[in-house]
């Protein structure tokens, strides 16, 4: 299958992601950064000083952090430039100048790609200072701003978001026989069907053996090696049978290819081979093969971010989705890139698939259940899952191809959180554990008319209660205030007024027939926990749904 490049997304999605401050410096030789900017790499402190922020942009000192990052720094004064490169990827950055530009080594080609960054890298005090997160994203790390903290969150990504692509070089049957390794090695494994390795001194050598045929006129070719993930390379082999009616050997023949490629750090193989229709397979097999795909288009959910610009999701959908479902879904999808699957936010981001169970519904057709997987750098670096998604695939045998047709989705859900559904008003509220034993209270809002012509206006307002709450030690209560959609219009066109304050209340969410909201200053009193329940309402803890599609959606269980 074809395996794409991580970096070409996060390069291309990074112009929608901004870090969230309000804080602007305006610098000068003498300038004083903020030492109160901290910085986090994966999950760890580092020694950070001289942090600033202009145009809501933090910028680092090039020297010591880029090096936490794992990635190596070139720079030369005389020209102004600075070099930040690992591997086949380079940033070229001049200092003083908003154009940078993007190297990537492909195949053995290099590319170019130019782009214009925000804030310019400076030199201030002898020191070289870099946008941290344009580098930390073109290297494919995940980038957000904590603001309690004041600080810098690095994450490095799963390593399957590698996706190098391996040159490599076929040997020809006299190279093999020549080598007196690599022709014992061949002559042990070439009648079985599987893939075989042999490490000597830099090089790896693979062989792709499509096992026993019945005549002549097989061959295998090796379409690409890539490796997926650290240490592990993935080959995408084809078997071409002979046309029909063809003359060819009336002898039993075991096609098999044999390609060498610099080891590096490739310790495992892993490998799928397309073609070998002349044997048909099991139920067993067929299965597995549905199950690969299902995983494969899992795997890259993640490099399809549909909150990016609608042509660069687009683009994303086709070069990810579209060896794995139907034309007819992928032009779906083309036509409203929202209601393709993907990446909704930076984090957690969908990882995988996990499977349930495979059912043959006929035998061009499969139902298969599983579970979308959400993770964060936690739960890359610690084990476990952020959350999980409940999902039914169709799969379709299409002109020969199981791709798949049709998915159904449930919602996810916080493994680590609760979650206060109110089917009612069609919405749910995600709540930290610390919150087990909760209550719901329902109360009314009552609204002042402003106009002479309108009545006064009243509705629901639920208090979630924290179950430590008593009369005598009150904790801070999340309050949410539900608007029919033309109340909550009249109060925005000043038809009437909710409480004391001036100010508005803010939305938290809405479906087609509420409108769900927060009362202003209703944390007035700081009783205690009010900082824990600012913190759950700065992580949207709101979800709208409309109630006739409630979080069952219709899914077989």
């Amino acid at each position: 299958m074809k395996k794409s490049r991580f970096r070409k997304f996060v390069i291309e999605v990074l112009i929608c992601t901004i870090i969230s401050t309000s804080a602007i410096f305006a610098l000068t030789d003498n300038f004083d950064a903020n030492k109160e900017i901290r910085m986090q790499i994966n999950n760890a402190w580092v020694d950070a000083e001289n942090l600033y922020i202009e145009n809501d942009r933090t910028m680092v000192p090039l020297d010591g952090i880029i090096e936490e990052l794992g990635l190596k720094t070139v720079n030369d004064l005389e020209t102004n430039t600075v070099k930040i490169y690992d591997g086949e990827l380079t940033i070229i950055l001049t200092i003083g100048n908003n154009i940078v530009k993007v190297v990537k080594a492909i195949s053995g080609e290099m590319t170019e790609e130019t782009y214009n960054l925000d804030v310019a890298p400076k030199l201030i005090n002898n020191q070289i200072f870099v946008p941290i997160r344009f580098v930390a994203e073109t290297f494919g790390m995940q980038v957000s701003w904590d603001d309690a903290l004041r600080a810098v969150i690095i994450e490095a990504l799963s390593d399957i978001s590698i996706e190098r692509p391996i040159d490599f070089e076929v040997l020809d049957y006299q190279a093999i026989i020549d080598n007196e390794l690599l022709k014992n090695f061949y002559e042990n494994n070439y009648m079985t069907k599987g893939i075989y390795s042999l490490v000597d001194g830099e090089w790896m050598y693979v062989l792709v053996a499509a096992g026993e045929k019945p005549t002549g006129g097989y061959s295998v070719t090796i379409d690409s090696i890539t490796e997926v993930s650290r240490g592990t390379a993935y080959i995408h082999a084809t078997l071409t049978s002979p046309e029909e009616g063809s003359m060819v050997i009336q002898v039993l023949t075991y096609p098999a290819l044999m390609v060498k490629f610099n080891k590096g750090d490739i310790t495992d193989i892993q490998w799928d081979l397309i073609g070998d229709a002349d044997e048909p397979a099991t139920d067993e097999e067929e299965k597995t093969l549905i199950k690969d795909l299902v995983k494969d288009f899992g795997d890259n959910l993640k490099m399809v971010s549909v909150l990016a610009p609608e042509d660069m999701v687009k683009d994303s959908i086709k070069e990810y989705y579209g060896e794995f479902v139907s034309p007819e879904l992928l032009e779906q999808w083309l036509k409203d890139p929202a209601k393709a699957l993907g990446r909704t936010t930076s984090s957690p981001w969908p990882e995988g698939i996990d499977i349930l169970s495979v059912e043959k519904l006929s035998d061009t057709k499969y139902k298969v259940k599983g579970n979308i997987i959400q993770v964060t750098g936690v739960e890359l670096t610690q084990g476990g899952i952020a959350a999980s998604r409940p999902a039914v695939f169709i799969i379709r045998n299409i002109d020969g191809k199981w791709l798949i047709d049709d998915i159904k989705l449930g919602d996810y859900i916080d493994l680590n959180s609760l979650i206060y559904d109110n089917k009612e008003y069609g919405f749910y509220f995600t709540l930290p554990e610390s919150w087990i034993g909760y209550k719901a209270i329902e109360d009314k809002w009552e609204g002042v008319s402003l106009t002479e012509s309108k009545e006064n206006q009243s509705g629901p307002v639920i208090y979630i209660r924290h179950p430590q709450w008593t009369e005598k030690t009150p904790r801070q209560d999340i309050p949410v205030m539900v608007f029919t959609q033309n109340q909550w219009k009249s109060l925005n066109d000043g038809e009437f007024s909710v409480g004391a304050a001036p100010v508005a209340p803010s939305i938290l969410g809405e479906n087609t027939t509420y409108v769900f909201a927060l009362p202003a200053r209703y944390n007035y009193e700081f009783l205690t926990g009010f900082e824990e329940v600012e913190e759950i309402l700065e992580n949207n803890p709101l979800q709208a749904y409309e109630q006739t599609n409630s979080l069952n959606l219709s899914i077989d269980h």
